[in-house]
């Protein structure tokens, strides 16, 4: 275990995605294991009200570019005197680049999506959560190559239990599901990147052959995104064999009401909604993008499809629905993969290793008497 760091977090998000709730568990994670933190959100941020924070220092900011907040949020972090920072989602991002050309500090930004954004280039490491992510970010972002580590996303499997059958009876009932449906479920923002529309389409083939079938989507959505989609739901006759509870905290408890999980996106990284659902038990069904073969690994906690294919996302479900002994063995398969591999207690050691490793790191200031001129840098 490294030495005790001093770690400045900078997270901007305000809601609860997955780069926040990565975030919160590693943040956790870190202090539990004796490094002082100090997280930088926005005012009201959801991240800054949650348990497990309590050793850690909280500053608000908007992340706004006015000098004024550029100068209030450099004193800050001088005060602080983190040894390195780590920042996640955009504007966190954009402070971190500020921070790396101001000062000496070294600076590690986690990359949770794919996109073409100045500030990646100037972090003394970058963390990219699957090899096409590291790939992407070398190629259209110029980062180095030896400044990129791939390292997958994780979960605390503690908090999804595999639900006895009392809750997955309770789940059912609080959604108005009976208990013997067939259940496939999915969490996440229902637009084209998600591309529940898919789901859909392979319900209309599935209550063909399993007529008792629901499809649960958790979570908000576009409004032109979801009024095509309930079009196509009335087209297909299906409407009624879905249920739509709008966004949700209480995953875990919906996650019980389910028979296997599905995500069909056109674009991924590496989501924690698979990852949540396989250490509840849950087969899985994914298209072949980002981690999600590596998540899953086909035929064993599920199956992967070409995106688009509702056609096999069809035959999948089919199979899965009339062979429950083969569910139940798939989830098992994906409860061990999630445990073994992209738990927060394996993950964590390896995040905080990279974060070691950049705080050993010098940077030459590009403008460093700026930082200088609002709050003495100590140490440096």
């Amino acid at each position: 275990m490294p030495h005790p760091l001093r770690i400045a977090m900078l997270v901007s998000g305000t809601g609860i995605n997955g780069a926040i709730v990565h975030s919160l568990l590693l943040m956790r994670f870190l202090a539990s294991r004796g490094h002082s933190i100090l997280l930088l959100h926005r005012p009201d941020a959801w991240i800054a009200a949650q348990p497990g924070l309590e050793n850690v220092d909280r500053f608000a900011t908007s992340f706004g570019r006015s000098p004024r907040e550029l100068i209030r949020v450099t004193r800050t972090i001088n005060t602080f005197d983190p040894q390195v920072l780590h920042t996640h989602m955009s504007s966190a991002h954009t402070y971190g680049m500020l921070t790396r050309i101001l000062s000496r500090r070294p600076v590690v930004a986690t990359a949770h999506s794919q996109s073409l954004q100045l500030h990646w280039c100037f972090n003394n490491i970058v963390i990219a959560t699957s090899d096409a992510a590291a790939d992407h970010h070398h190629r259209t972002n110029l980062v180095r190559r030896a400044a990129l580590r791939t390292q997958p996303n994780f979960i605390d499997p503690k908090a999804f239990p595999v639900p006895s059958p009392v809750q997955r009876q309770a789940a059912r009932a609080s959604l108005g599901i009976a208990d013997d449906a067939f259940v496939v479920g999915s969490v996440g923002f229902i637009d084209g990147r998600k591309n529940q529309i898919d789901l859909v389409h392979a319900l209309g083939g599935l209550v063909r052959s399993v007529p008792n079938t629901r499809l649960l989507l958790v979570g908000g959505h576009n409004t032109d995104y979801m009024a095509d989609l309930l079009r196509i739901a009335d087209a297909l006759g299906v409407r009624e064999h879905l249920v739509m509870t709008g966004v949700r905290t209480d995953i875990a408890h919906l996650l019980a009401a389910m028979d296997v999980y599905a995500l069909v996106s056109r674009k991924e990284s590496g989501p924690l909604s698979v990852l949540e659902a396989m250490a509840t038990g849950l087969p899985v069904l994914a298209t072949d993008v980002g981690m999600l073969p590596e998540f899953v690994r086909d035929g064993s906690g599920g199956h992967i499809v070409k995106v688009g294919d509702t056609h096999a996302m069809t035959e999948k479900l089919v199979a899965l629905a009339q062979d429950s002994a083969r569910r139940t063995a798939m989830g098992v398969a994906a409860h061990a993969i999630v445990t073994g591999d992209y738990s927060i207690d394996r993950i964590g050691p390896q995040t905080e290793a990279i974060l070691a490793e950049a705080a050993a790191q010098r940077n030459r200031p590009l403008l460093g008497f700026v930082a200088g001129l609002v709050g003495r840098q100590k140490g440096h």
